[in-house]
This record gives structure tokens, sequence and C-alpha cells, in this order.
């Protein structure tokens, strides 16, 4: 009962969702000491964060800002101090090693099923940007969860998965999507073993069927590719990769030759977080210049969505069709 009371700070904690936006205003004040002890133990001391934990800066800033909003009670239950002295502690014993660059987040499905993540702490590492999700992620992510259609029999090939979050949504088993073989591909090695890495996380004792693919697919390098490995890809889906121009001949050679393969019978998603207008208008006349017809997708909204969102930034999803 008092998970359930505290079901959209716990989703919204293990995922990392910004501290200053989150459903504080959920709380019913004052918290009984009970209450408190079970709001710990429903963030910090949930499993999932006990196993695999998000990273440490987070739950400091979580429990620093709880303690704010707690600010006028008489007495604050010891598992808060303690949340918070473990995560100081951790900080001064290991002041000495380098940080880790990774951590872990949880995106919560219904009931308790989840997607479990290993990410970058940072927005770029490694020299490439696909080791953390990125909203345009969860946004496409949310578009094929309310449009399981467009999935109904589709092999489907991710272009720049990164952390490989839609490919394990996909065949997320409980999930039941009506979807075939899912690809999942990406161009710098390093997020390749990161997908991998994921996977397991995720499919620790399915079959090989039941698992997404993954390989390392670069752009300028898609003739190469073992085609024949994979089944003919019919769903293209692709999140912010299109914040680069000098990208823009790399992604549309790997887009026009995938098409040609398949004499055109194939379609793509295509999701952008909207940063320079400029920028995504550009790609868009290309596609057009190189005969893809574009059409607008309606996002979900988020009341609907089964992620939370920080919709600060709008995200473009457009769907990318090649008449014969």
């Amino acid at each position: 009962m008092e998970s359930n009371k505290f079901a959209k700070l716990r989703q919204q904690f293990l995922c990392c969702y910004p501290v200053n936006k989150m459903a504080w205003s959920t709380l019913q004040l004052p918290l009984e000491l009970e209450e408190q002890r079970a709001l710990i133990a429903a963030t910090c001391g949930h499993p999932l964060n006990q196993q695999y934990p998000v990273r440490r800066s987070y739950q400091e800033a979580f429990v620093k800002r709880l303690m704010h909003v707690l600010k006028d009670h008489d007495e604050l239950h010891d598992d808060i101090y303690n949340s918070l002295c473990g995560q100081l502690a951790k900080t001064s014993l290991d002041a000495a090693p380098a940080p880790s660059i990774y951590a872990y987040k949880h995106y919560m499905l219904q009931s308790e099923e989840h997607i479990t993540l290993r990410e970058s702490t940072s927005f770029v590492c490694e020299g490439t940007t696909g080791l953390c999700t990125w909203e345009a992620a969860l946004a496409l992510a949310d578009y094929l969860l309310e449009h399981p259609s467009l999935l109904e029999g589709k092999n489907v090939l991710e272009l720049g998965a990164g952390t490989g979050l839609l490919g394990i949504l996909l065949k997320h088993k409980a999930l039941k999507l009506p979807v075939g073989q899912v690809v999942i591909t990406d161009g710098s090695s390093a997020c390749v073993k990161l997908m991998q890495e994921n996977i397991c996380l995720n499919f620790e004792n399915d079959s090989d069927e039941a698992t997404p693919k993954c390989a390392q697919l670069r752009w300028h390098e898609v003739k190469e590719f073992p085609w024949s490995q994979y089944a003919e890809p019919d769903l293209l889906l692709a999140a912010d990769v299109i914040y680069d121009d000098t990208q823009f001949s790399s992604l549309l050679a790997a887009l026009d030759f995938v098409y040609e393969m398949r004499s055109n019978r194939c379609e793509a998603l295509l999701a952008s977080t909207v940063r320079n207008v400029d920028t995504l208008h550009d790609f868009m006349v290309q596609l057009e210049q190189h005969g893809y017809q574009v059409t607008p997708c309606a996002n979900v909204s988020c009341c609907k969505s089964h992620f939370c969102r920080d919709t600060t930034a709008a995200v473009q999803i457009v769907c990318i069709k090649r008449l014969n």
C-alpha cells in the first residue's frame, strides 16, 4: 500500500528524473515517521537501486531535496539521515580513485516490470553521446507502445541505438509486442559494448530468438554490414541522430542503401529533439531531395506517457517512406 502511495516518486527516482521537477506535491504533508521510512524504502532503499544503484550524486541530491520538503517537520526518520550520510561516506571513501563514469537507470513499465540500463553519467563519454538515453528515445518508445500495430510482424532495424532502450523495450516479454526480429546498431564500439551489457541485464535466461540482436553499423560503411546474417528490415528506427549536420550525408547514404535493398518496401520512424530548428529543417529538406515522403506523427501526451519524460525540449517524430 505504501509503495503505491509513493509510486510516482519511486518511478521518477529510479530513472533519475530531475529532482527539482519531481512530483513532490503528491506528498500529503506532514509525513509520519513510518511514512518517511516507507518513502526512503521505495526510492533509495528500493531493491533495484540496491542491486544496480543510480548515480551517487543523484541520490544525494534527492535526499537533500526531501529534507528541504520536510524542513518544517519536528522529526525526521533516521533512514533519511542514513541515506544521506551513506552517500557522503561513499564519496569520502572513494575520493582517491576516479569516480565511475557509469551508473544505472531503471525505467518502470506496467506493474513491477522494468528495463534496467547501464548508462554513462556524462552526456559525452568515450567520444560519443550515445552512452546515455536521450529524450527522443523515450518519446519514440511511447509512440510505439501507443501504436503496436506498426510493429505487427515487422523486422526492426535501429540506427544509432545508443544504450539499446528501444530494442530492449520491443523484445520485453511482459509487453508482448507483435514484433519480429529486432536488430539494434550503432557506429560506436563503446555503444555496442554497452548495448550488449544491457541486453544481458534484461534478458538473463531468454532464448536467442527472444532477445534483440546487437551489431556495429557505421553509416558510411553500410555496404560492408553483414546483411545476410539478419532478416530484411521492414521498419527502421532512429532517435536523436540528426543533431550533427556533418553526419547527414552518411545517414542519408545508409537510408538510401537500406531502402534500395528492400525495393522501398520499408519505412522509418525518426524522433528528434528540437534543439536547432534550422538543422532539423535542413535534414527534412535533404530527405525530400532524396525522394522520401516525410509525414509528421502525433506525439504521445505527457499524461499518457509510459515514462517520466522531461518535456522542456520538444520532440518531433516523423514517418519516412519512399514511393516506388
